[in-house]
């Protein structure tokens, strides 16, 4: 049994990194080469490409000539968003054009939200894997390779047509609990040199040679119910952890193999669990591991304390992302559910300043709620918190949210859409724009368009100083 995992996603503007290995494919590849099937790692975002328009034909072509010579029995497609799902759904058309008799298996946080309608509208999906699917997509491959695909029901949390035409959506039974039973991501199949970027800009106090931001997970899920965030769709509510000691083995794996140095944590909440990341701090000490690190996604602000910032910033944290969202209390906590109250902000943002952790304070603007009031309460916290750096992004109402059903009720949204064409991603959600989505109840959009010029010119002046 041969498998070939493509990605195409990268990073958007809500990150610094703007492309690094596909973590959640290098996890899948491990188990299953546990399982004894061999598996190579295709990213498409590491396709030359000679101008932007033709930057999805291109990788299109280079797709079909890695299929020609892998020959792989199996494609599994990771599909994060559901603005990557029209690009896609391309890939498996040229799939099977190339190779008929080849399985392909999507899955990601679009593709389980729509499994049916895709199963029904996409022929060339075969299987859906919704949420975690390590487990599942080791199953599978095994019934493939077995030729026992008549009866699927055993393999929870999978998407599947049967021969009569049926989409069958097999129930979810469980998560993997014990973390650590996983193999460590199968970081060998990575060509790191595709990877590394010149990053001799940024915050480095220890003066190391910063080729790459190598991903490490620590931590699933997330227990929170943000009205932006559809995470949940993919790992659930249940927190799950690896132990610190797997944790950190990964970290100096990394250093002894690839003399890699910089990592950024990419959990939901690394910090949520006290003991957890006390722990994590106290292996690396323990091991005299010499390495800098952020978390690419920032802290979860509320669980923090001097105790844990200090033991971050022992062990290398230099840079920190503040997910604060908004700086009105009431949009924060009341209307987005963030339960993060205004003192602990400054108290966490104090501590940062105090071990020079570089800070970068990230909001959101745009909610349904919204008046100029509530943004200026925004940028009134942008210029008493002094952070490094400040985003204010722009509201953007992905499927699966409650933002997104409460504008589709509320009639909200700048554009009418079908709800009955969602699952074919066609969307047009822009992370990389300012594009207004969301016209809110008691605003103009040309005062938000007042406020998103606000907000940018914040942005750069502080930019600005940090040049200088």
């Amino acid at each position: 049994m041969k498998i070939l995992l493509v990605s195409s996603f990268n990073f958007d503007s809500v990150s610094r990194i703007d492309i690094a290995p596909p973590l959640n494919l290098l996890y899948i590849a491990a188990v299953l080469r546990k399982s004894g099937v061999s598996v190579e790692l295709y990213d498409l975002n590491l396709v030359s490409v000679s101008e932007m328009n033709e930057t999805d034909e291109e990788r299109l072509r280079s797709l079909r000539s890695k299929l020609m010579e892998y020959k792989p029995d199996m494609l599994g497609i990771s599909c994060l968003t559901t603005a990557h799902f029209p690009f896609m759904r391309r890939v498996a058309a040229a799939a099977k054009q190339i190779l008929p008799a080849v399985k392909i298996v999507i899955g990601g946080v679009h593709a389980s939200l729509f499994a049916k309608e895709i199963l029904e509208n996409c022929s060339d999906f075969d299987f859906i894997i919704i949420g975690e699917g390590e487990e599942q997509i080791t199953q599978l491959s095994q019934a493939i390779e077995g030729g026992s695909l008549e009866d699927l029901s055993s393999i929870q949390s999978l998407g599947w047509v049967t021969p009569a035409g049926k989409v069958v959506l097999n129930k979810r039974k469980n998560y993997i609990e014990n973390l650590d039973s996983l193999p460590m991501p199968a970081w060998d199949l990575v060509d790191f040199d595709c990877y590394y970027r010149d990053h001799s800009n940024w915050y480095n106090p220890k003066n190391h040679d910063i080729k790459i931001s190598i991903p490490i997970l620590s931590t699933r899920s997330c227990p929170y119910d943000c009205n932006f965030c559809s995470a949940y769709a993919t790992m659930g509510r249940g927190f799950r952890k690896h132990s610190p000691r797997r944790v950190v083995d990964e970290i100096e794996y990394h250093i002894n193999r690839y003399n890699h140095n910089y990592f950024g944590f990419a959990d939901d909440n690394l910090t949520l669990d006290k003991k957890h990341v006390l722990g994590i701090c106290e292996e690396i000490s323990r091991r005299g591991l010499d390495i800098q690190f952020e978390s690419f996604n920032g802290y979860n602000l509320a669980s923090l304390d001097e105790e844990v910032v200090n033991a971050l910033a022992s062990v290398g944290c230099i840079y920190a992302i503040l997910p604060i969202e908004h700086g009105s209390d009431w949009m924060r906590n009341k209307i987005i559910g963030k339960k993060l109250p205004q003192d602990k902000i400054f108290e966490v943002m104090n501590l940062y300043k105090k071990h020079k952790i570089q800070t970068r304070a990230m909001f959101i603007m745009g909610f349904p709620e919204d008046t100029s009031e509530t943004l200026g309460e925004t940028l009134k916290m942008i210029e008493e918190l002094g952070p490094d750096m400040a985003d204010v992004f722009t509201l953007i109402p992905f499927p699966g949210t409650r933002v997104f059903r409460q504008v589709v009720e509320e009639g909200l949204l700048v554009e009418n859409i079908d709800e009955s064409q969602l699952w074919a991603g066609m969307l047009p959600l822009n992370t990389k724009g300012n594009e207004f989505y969301i016209k809110p109840a008691a605003m103009a959009l040309d005062e938000l368009a007042y406020w998103r010029k606000t907000f940018d010119n914040i942005s750069a002046e502080l930019i600005g100083k940090r040049k200088k």
